[in-house]
């Protein structure tokens, strides 16, 4: 029960960073691509590390985590490819966050779907988020942005709102699991085999 809560308020520090990160990108958009990628790589790293922790996490629900065993390897992966090649990475970068942020946010429209059917009254609201990451996802593919503070400034608000999806959901539907009434009372009592 303790490791779920830390791993919620792990994920939801992350998922503030991301938002912060994005937050960043959009009001600084003529930061060092080197700085970007390395920045992003470490983010990315730590979230991989994070999904892979929830993933395997006793979460009541396990709605949050899900997919995340997948996504947690591929997090980390691309995580390492931005941290080993910076310069060489940032052509397909837009690309990358695109798909991912794709990805992510299909997921989490599934996941939506799932909280409606255990009964979470405010699943709308996952669907809303999702949705919206998912058209991000589908503008950074696109990336018809012809100038390069254009893009990094959408790069930074699809990072935002990304982070906003994940803090969102990890609030909303990580749950340890409770104590039954017969774990914390414990009865001694004598008896005799029949």
């Amino acid at each position: 029960m303790k490791a779920v809560k830390c791993i919620k308020a792990v994920f939801a520090a992350v998922s503030a960073l991301v938002v912060a990160m994005g937050l960043c990108l959009m009001i600084w958009p003529d930061v060092s691509v080197k700085v970007i990628c390395l920045t992003l790589g470490i983010v990315a790293v730590l979230c991989g590390v994070i999904k892979l922790a929830g993933y395997f996490s006793n979460d009541l629900y396990r709605l949050a985590f899900q997919f995340d065993l997948a996504l947690g390897v591929l997090t980390i992966v691309l995580g390492a490819l931005l941290l080993a090649y910076p310069q060489g990475i940032i052509g397909v970068l837009p690309v990358l966050a695109g798909v991912f942020v794709l990805i992510e946010s299909v997921l989490r429209l599934q996941t939506s779907i799932d909280a409606r059917h255990f009964g979470m009254r405010r699943w709308w609201l996952i669907l809303a988020v999702s949705a919206g990451g998912a058209a991000l996802g589908i503008l950074m593919l696109l990336h018809p942005f012809e100038s390069g503070r254009v893009l990094v400034r959408m790069m930074g608000l699809t990072l935002a709102v990304d982070g906003a999806e994940s803090l969102l959901m990890g609030l909303y539907t990580i749950k340890a699991p409770r104590r039954s009434s017969a774990e914390e009372e414990h009865i001694e009592a004598e008896y005799t085999v029949l």
